[in-house]
């Protein structure tokens, strides 16, 4: 994933740095019925990931017709967002709660993290205001014209995507179909908009005869982060009771789309591995883990 490089020039980037440094609001803990502060004129983009809740969950702003879906990942985005402090709602089974997001500024991205449960709703650290923000989420392909995609409701900017597969091979951006379920990794602007670096393809059903995907604890690890890194190994892991073996294709990440060294993997981790049954052992295209 490429870094944002930002250079302050004169008072103008001056005043751009302050105000994404202003963007440290408090972990507010509010319930169904809290009211808002009055937002004020301006458009933000506040991007979240969310834990605690089931598929079907929806957060909007309250007070305005913003409202999205919660992706399978727990990860959302809503653009336009009046700036100051916002109260965001999330609703789903079981779910009917609020929280509020402090500090809002006009063309910056926001990012944070919420814990839902019930009736209530908690910011679990300090938002991040930037004016760019590396992002990993899922959704159907609704739309495609050349370079430009909305995937989940969202507008996507394939012109500088360095990567698009399908089970584990390179594809063209031409070959995605609409109504089929995409994972987009990229960074998002202040105008809502995702600059794509990675596409995957992720139809049912699509995969090639041979194609497992399952999940479940690290077990084992065959090599210790000292040796993989010191002579470049591809370790092996027990996955869930199954042998897997990994080669100079596999993919790593954190579940939150960011990269991930096989180094780092540990025994407990929980994993998920997609990639070819060879009998008695899989050899992963790719593993997703999740941090402890």
């Amino acid at each position: 994933m490429q870094r944002n490089h930002f250079v302050c020039l004169s008072l103008a980037g001056l005043a751009l740095a302050l105000a994404a440094a202003g963007c440290s609001g408090s972990s507010s803990v509010t319930g169904p019925d809290a009211a808002p502060s009055a937002p004020v004129s301006g458009s933000a983009v506040v991007q979240g990931t969310v834990t605690g809740a089931g598929a079907g969950l929806e957060v909007g702003v309250v007070g305005t017709p913003l409202v999205t879906e919660v992706d399978d990942e727990g990860q959302f985005v809503l653009s336009g967002v009046p700036i100051g402090t916002a109260a965001l709602k999330f609703v789903g089974a079981g779910i009917d709660a609020r929280v509020d997001v402090p500090d809002l500024r006009d063309g910056l991205v926001t990012s944070i993290t919420v814990q839902v449960s019930g009736g209530t709703a908690r910011l679990t650290a300090t938002p991040n205001c930037t004016p760019t923000a590396e992002t990993a989420f899922s959704g159907v392909l609704e739309q495609i014209a050349g370079a430009q995609l909305v995937v989940g409701g969202r507008r996507v900017d394939a012109s500088q995507v360095k990567k698009v597969w399908r089970d584990g091979r390179r594809i063209q951006l031409a070959d995605l179909v609409v109504g089929e379920k995409l994972k987009v990794w990229g960074t998002l602007s202040g105008s809502g908009v995702v600059v794509a670096e990675e596409i995957e393809a992720r139809t049912p059903g699509a995969h090639p005869a041979g194609w497992v995907a399952f999940k479940g604890l690290v077990e084992s690890v065959s090599a210790s982060a000292l040796e993989v890194r010191a002579n470049c190994e591809s370790p092996t892991f027990v996955v869930a009771g199954r042998n897997v073996n990994t080669d100079a294709a596999t993919r790593f990440k954190w579940s939150d789309g960011t990269a991930l060294s096989p180094a780092d993997i540990e025994v407990g981790y929980k994993a998920q591995v997609e990639g070819w049954d060879k009998g008695g052992s899989v050899l992963a295209a790719k593993m997703v883990v999740e941090r402890r």
